[in-house]
């Protein structure tokens, strides 16, 4: 099956950088994972955003909560088929904070039945508590990921009370690795979360029946 990302883009897939066409062209079909070690050189929450909430975001590996600079990370992505049949990759993210790690956990499926061009799904935390629709944009060879008020359980979020979140990741040609910056923006608070650092990354393999349990969700979504 074709990747998601690659679904979503097209033949703009082919704008990207052969480094993240490498990143995000990791398919069901390909046997193998992908494992990224770096460090993220910024990581920091607005004031406005309530501790309860930082504490479930973190607990449900939504988002981390903690803030840092230098901070070790890992990812790992892995691609199979779920249950209904759609091409999925998933994202399994552990921030080594000091004194506790962190875990952010997402999954992004291609939609059975897309709502409009350029669209992927995501399923945030390792219980698929949160669904926003991500659109795929290429810019000077970056994939730029722009997504969309969230659904909390199954309720829409209106658009003036929720968070919107903008993921970049481009290929460093001076350094010879990955970069990537998220920041979390409300349209009342300002910008809520800003992540940015680098990451190297290497393939392994890995069959289908080899991607572990930590890689799915908790439960699997029927909603799109």
């Amino acid at each position: 099956m074709t990747s998601v990302v690659r679904a979503a883009l097209g033949d703009a897939f082919e704008e990207l950088h052969p480094k993240v066409q490498w990143r995000f062209g990791l398919e069901s079909g390909d046997g193998r994972s992908q494992v990224g070690v770096g460090v993220m050189e910024e990581m920091t929450h607005s004031p406005l955003v309530p501790p309860p909430v930082l504490w479930l975001g973190s607990r449900r590996g939504l988002f981390p909560g903690g803030k840092g600079t230098e901070v070790p990370f890992t990812i790992v992505n892995y691609a199979y088929t779920d249950d209904l049949g759609r091409e999925t990759m998933s994202f399994v993210r552990r921030f080594q904070f000091l004194g506790k790690a962190q875990g952010m956990n997402s999954v992004m499926v291609t939609p059975s039945t897309p709502s409009k061009p350029g669209v992927a799904l995501d399923y945030l935390g390792f219980h698929s508590d949160m669904i926003v629709e991500t659109t795929c944009r290429v810019e000077d060879g970056g994939l730029i990921l722009d997504s969309g008020p969230p659904r909390l359980l199954g309720i829409r979020i209106p658009q003036f009370a929720s968070a919107r979140t903008t993921g970049r990741e481009w290929w460093d040609e001076s350094e010879h690795r990955h970069r990537i910056q998220i920041d979390v923006t409300s349209p009342l608070l300002g910008r809520l979360f800003h992540y940015r650092g680098w990451f190297t990354a290497e393939e392994r393999s890995c069959t289908a029946a080899e991607v572990p349990a930590s890689a799915r969700p908790s439960r699997l979504e029927h909603r799109e």
